[in-house]
């Protein structure tokens, strides 16, 4: 698939295409790029292709434009993740910059990345795991602006320029016992998240041994709800490529007692299949039939569903309806991951109720 070819230059596992991309392929690619949230980072593969399988100049001025906006909002948010932590630091939290910025760091050009919002995980002053009502008191004290408070995190507008989540716990499961693990693992997992601080960077990140593990179980939740891209892959790709064995060997273990096992073997496939990733760097052994399945879902949706007109659909419900329209949906998922699919309702009645109790609806 010239999809594919393209994301697999752009990360250097190809040198060029098979093949001269006719206008018509090149404007399927851009359109690939935008779908995934990969323009950026597709745009490192131009770079690299020789001049005759280049798209023509308009695309490419195009193309070129788009890069480096993205370059300067990557420098904007590099900016606000070191005042955030700044920020938290003078109310007695420290601050861990989950996902996007960190992760990006671990890429050949980091400043392609394509960017979402801030999504800053708060601890207190000792690396443990800090209360709700704290962290949104000091929040309100500095006159920020405090919405949709959840068990994992609250939208917090500290900055005009920047979407912000602030997270009280990275994750959670729809499953209570996995949840129960999943929260305690967090708790013994955070005080050295919290204290990997990148002083040329001015904020902490999670360390790759963390990350293996977080960074798919972010991407098994998105597929319940938002749905998945390409980029999520992407980000997984470059921590499994910077992490040692015994990093992988230990992660796997932990995915399985969070019941990922199944869902990792298909998270391989997608990763060998798409990306070219090299056996070495495998989790565990890939799972074709469910990493199919998986696949198809990443191409139809695009990055975090904004290409899925099921996910779109459902998204203009009013609140229960749109439950029921979501559980509707992520019937199809049943075969693969039956827990996760049968037992959401309960979870989200039992949060529906939570969030309710604390006055957070």
């Amino acid at each position: 698939m010239l999809e594919f070819e393209f994301v697999q230059i752009a990360i250097g596992n190809k040198d060029k295409f098979l093949g001269c991309p006719s206008d018509e392929e090149w404007r399927r690619l851009f359109y690939f790029a935008q779908k995934q949230s990969l323009v950026g980072f597709l745009f490192c593969a131009i770079e690299r292709l020789p001049n005759e399988q280049r798209p023509k100049r308009d695309l490419l001025l195009k193309w070129y434009a788009m890069a480096e906006k993205i370059k300067r909002t990557n420098a904007k948010l590099n900016m606000r993740c070191a005042e955030l932590t700044t920020i938290l630091k003078e109310g007695g939290f420290k601050g861990c910059v989950l996902k996007g910025q960190g992760v990006a760091l671990l890429y050949p050009k980091p400043e392609y990345r394509q960017s979402g919002d801030i999504d800053m995980w708060v601890g207190t002053s000792d690396g443990e795991l800090a209360s709700i009502a704290s962290v949104v008191s000091y929040a309100k004290h500095r006159g920020v602006s405090v919405s949709h408070i959840d068990i994992k995190h609250a939208d917090m507008r500290f900055f005009n320029d920047a979407q912000v989540e602030i997270h009280f716990k990275p994750s959670y499961s729809y499953n209570f016992i996995y949840d129960h693990r999943l929260t305690s693992w967090f708790g013994l997992k955070a005080k050295e998240q919290f204290e990997n601080f990148d002083s040329a960077e001015g904020f902490a990140y999670p360390t790759i041994s963390f990350n293996l593990v977080y960074s798919l179980l972010h991407i098994y939740r998105h597929l319940f709800s938002e749905g998945i891209g390409l980029r999520q892959m992407l980000d997984y790709y470059y921590i499994l490529t910077n992490s040692t064995t015994d990093e992988r060997k230990r992660a796997y273990k932990t995915i399985c007692r969070f019941g990922m096992k199944d869902f990792a073997g298909a998270a391989m496939f997608v990763l060998q299949e798409v990306l070219g990733l090299k056996g070495e760097y495998l989790l565990c052994e890939s799972s074709r039939k469910s990493g199919l399945f998986l696949l198809k879902e990443i191409l139809l949706a695009g990055n975090f569903g904004q290409y899925d007109n099921r996910i779109t659909r459902i998204n203009k419900e009013k609140r229960i309806k749109r439950g029921f329209a979501q559980f509707a949906r992520n019937l199809r998922f049943v075969r693969y991951y039956p827990q996760e699919v049968l037992l959401s309702p309960i979870w989200k009645c039992w949060h529906y109720g939570w969030r309710k109790k604390h006055g957070y609806l």
